[in-house]
């Protein structure tokens, strides 16, 4: 019968007509994306030995992101599927001996009291078989969410141990580790943490061990979604593309036309109401490919056939890392050790320490939040055991206090900003920059608007951007709940990292707190350098965005001070947070994490 052949193919060009061609048609309804993590070197200068961890988000994209914290059952499905885990071995079968390594190649010479030990880097064959490394993936409810637990973790959603004798085989070693097939079900309203933990790192014969150049892959996959479009709904995006002008990311849909033959007529092949000329129809659109996304010049195909052409990814930004003490404290000797350091503007002439990170922008994406991971995880700058003096106090000026890192600093009159920006002008000559995200925050400990205990960067009035706390070591670092007018003093433990939201630039958009609707980015040409408004205003980079610029400022308030001596708290006669155990940036640096929407790319 006529409808037996017609009415499918009809339906068939309906879906493409419509641009309906959804991810539960598709082969591949699921694309990847990963989380990729990065720690300069471990060794037993932690607390507790050995160990490190990094807390990530995968808040859902604005469209589906709901402030109560609700489920929306429209939101794209995400697993965990595969992890990852690598240090640089060179090679060989064999330990790297750590800048704390306390024996001369004789064995007998104490060379590494002070952490600059001449035996670093070396390898040691003898030390592998103490490299039991125990890897970890943990989730808690979110602060922001209203987490009843507000530090501690929940749940293990996955953990292994990779045996030593995985890194000691001389011709086939677990390095990289690779563990696939998890398929574990992800909550985006949750925190995740991944720990790595090696205790074999430390040793009572000062044979001291490293795990250098840590890399940490976590694949995802996450169920495709319809790209962003619209002028008033996503910023700067282009106006026009293949598909016409005024489009702002729209999508045109083919021309795809079956004639079904009248009742009566004859079964024919090739007229315009025959079966092989309308199959053909069809098989045309897919001989052709079916079309959607982006191609690398942020530019559209002329006709689209592909409803669900977009997923999620995640861009991960190191900051503050390879401190050569694995964190910085605020003690002159250690943070003057960190590279980069400058005046600020006029008006503002105290010193801060600074770091950037450029990302080169190679395809579209659509950035919906900004994250900022903050540590202050305990760290021992010279690799002592808590309570000892490596380097004599009398000579250096240096007391057991100073040569430990073990206190968010107790300062008001600290200041941290973060940016994150899109950039032009490599090899050209036009030049410019847009602040997409931003978080400005002072007080660490809050203790100006909190007496009776501190609530950290985020929660005073005005500034409120904190997302969550975690606290993912017994030996959490110490607080000084105290405000200088009214002396009330005491040690508390609390978190070691929190989650802060920077707000997207301009307004309207829907997340953790107000920001702006999703910034689209990509690298233009002529066609698709008109874009509509960031922030308000028209782009300064013209549609010719090239890369991706986070940076990050910790500074003294006080134009007076440096960083090591704010005063911190009139209860300690006048004593700056430089003469004693506190931190300014935990031990492995912090994140700032882009949650984006990437686009399928041609």
């Amino acid at each position: 019968m006529p409808e037996h052949v017609s009415a499918p193919l009809a339906a068939a060009a309906s879906e493409l007509q419509n641009i309906n061609i959804e991810k539960t048609q598709m082969k591949a309804p699921m694309a990847p994306f990963c989380v990729n993590l990065t720690l300069p070197y471990l060794t037993h200068d932690t607390t507790p030995v050995g160990t490190a961890s990094i807390p990530f988000a995968l808040p859902p994209l604005q469209e589906n992101f709901q402030a109560a914290g609700t489920y929306d059952p429209d939101a794209p499905q995400m697993k965990l599927k595969s992890v990852s885990f690598s240090w640089d071995q060179r090679a060989e079968p064999a330990a790297i001996a750590s800048q704390f390594w306390g024996l001369s190649g004789s064995g007998t010479a104490d060379t590494g009291k002070y952490g600059y030990s001449s035996e670093q880097g070396k390898l040691t064959y003898d030390d592998v078989s103490k490299l039991d490394t125990v890897l970890s993936i943990h989730c808690k409810d979110q602060t922001f969410f209203g987490n009843a637990f507000p530090h501690k973790l929940q749940r293990e959603l996955w953990s292994t141990v990779i045996p030593a004798s995985g890194f000691t085989d001389h011709t086939l070693r677990a390095n990289p580790f690779l563990v696939t097939d998890l398929d574990i079900a992800i909550d985006q309203h949750k925190t995740f943490v991944f720990a790595v933990s090696c205790p074999g790192l430390t040793d009572t014969q000062k044979r001291f061990l490293a795990l250098p150049s840590i890399e940490v892959s976590m694949k995802f996959v996450c169920e495709l979604m319809p790209r962003d479009s619209g002028q008033t709904d996503v910023q700067n995006i282009p106006q026009r593309g293949g598909s016409g002008n005024n489009k702002w990311g729209a999508k045109t849909a083919p021309t795809v036309t079956i004639n079904t033959p009248a009742a009566g007529t004859a079964i024919e092949a090739d007229a315009t109401d025959g079966v092989e000329y309308n199959i053909a129809v069809i098989d045309d659109e897919f001989r052709e490919k079916l079309s959607g996304g982006y191609d690398r010049f942020a530019d559209v195909p002329p006709t689209e056939t592909i409803k669900d052409d977009a997923a999620y990814e995640v861009i991960a930004v190191p900051l503050f890392q390879n401190a050569a003490h694995g964190g910085i404290s605020a003690n002159k000797t250690y943070s003057r050790t960190w590279p980069y350091t400058g005046t600020r503007i006029t008006g503002v002439a105290a010193r801060g320490l600074f770091d950037r990170r450029i990302v080169p922008i190679h395809h579209s994406y659509t950035i919906h939040h900004a994250i900022l991971a903050w540590n202050w995880t305990p760290f021992r700058p010279l690799g002592a055991a808590p309570g000892t003096t490596p380097i004599d106090p009398a000579t250096s000026g240096l007391d057991a206090t100073q040569q430990q890192a073990w206190l968010v600093c107790p300062s008001e009159a600290i200041g941290l900003k973060v940016g994150v920006g899109l950039g032009t002008g490599m090899s050209g000559d036009g030049f410019g920059y847009d602040e997409i995200a931003a978080l400005a925050l002072t007080d660490p400990n809050n203790t100006a608007a909190d007496v009776a205990g501190p609530d950290g960067w985020g929660t005073e009035s005005g500034q409120e951007t904190l997302i969550d706390r975690i606290k993912t070591i017994n030996a959490a670092p110490a607080v000084y709940p105290a405000d200088g007018a009214s002396g009330v003093g005491g040690l508390n433990t609390k978190w070691n990292w929190e989650l802060h939201s920077l707000g997207l630039a301009g307004s309207g958009g829907t997340g953790y707190y107000a920001q702006g609707k999703p910034v689209f980015t990509g690298p233009g040409w002529t066609t698709t350098q008109s874009r509509s408004n960031l922030g308000g205003a028209t782009p300064a980079t013209a549609g010719a965005e090239q890369w991706i610029e986070v940076r990050g400022l910790l500074y003294p308030t006080d134009a007076t001070k440096t960083l090591s001596n704010t005063v911190s708290f009139p209860t300690a006669g006048g004593s700056t947070i430089g003469d004693y155990a506190s931190i300014l940036v935990g031990y492995g640096g912090c994140y700032v994490y882009l949650i984006c929407k990437k686009s399928l790319t041609s």
